[in-house]
């Protein structure tokens, strides 16, 4: 179906989303896991690995995840999606509801001494994770749309998410400037 605006808005920034009760064969209800994993390979850039980090801990305050997503960063450039392409982040949601939904995310950066780059990296690395957030989102909410329309929510929801995340940085430091000012 077509995407529309307003039957999407609450996609990724519905923070009521309830605990999620499976039934198992005999009737007996058990709860799914939830929240967010990570995992970081040990040899992805340090500077990457605590931005990241930041970004999870705050997406962890910020909004719910009923089931449980497990989010790797590997050390490699690209990734191969199910498709077998090569690709910089992919969503893998399995056909057992027991099993838990991962998230791969590129995060393999040579470091060449340019921290503007290494920042614009780590950034785009972060828009990336809420791109497959929006997908984890749009599975969750059982979204109806065509491919195109898949990428397009996920891709302008990670945006709405990076751009919240960043003001609320911004926020942190200016509250932070102004307490350092009144100390003196």
């Amino acid at each position: 179906g077509a995407y529309c605006m307003t039957e999407g808005i609450s996609l990724f920034l519905s923070r009521d989303l309830p605990r999620v009760i499976m039934v198992d064969g005999h009737g007996a209800p058990t709860l799914v896991r939830d929240g967010l994993r990570i995992r970081i390979h040990p040899q992805v850039h340090p500077f990457l690995r605590r931005e990241v980090h930041t970004f999870v801990r705050w997406l962890r305050a910020n909004y719910p995840f009923p089931i449980r997503v497990n989010v790797y960063i590997p050390n490699t450039k690209k990734i191969r999606a199910n498709d077998g392409d090569l690709c910089y982040g992919r969503c893998f949601v399995p056909d057992d509801p027991d099993d838990s939904i991962t998230i791969d995310v590129a995060g393999g950066y040579d470091y060449d001494g340019d921290f503007r780059a290494l920042q614009n990296y780590t950034w785009g690395t972060i828009f990336m994770l809420a791109h497959e957030l929006g997908h984890y989102y749009q599975y969750l909410n059982r979204v109806s749309l065509t491919p195109r329309g898949i990428e397009w929510q996920a891709t302008y929801y990670a945006h709405r998410v990076q751009e919240a995340y960043y003001d609320a940085e911004w926020d942190e430091m200016d509250e932070w400037a102004e307490e350092c000012a009144d100390e003196s």
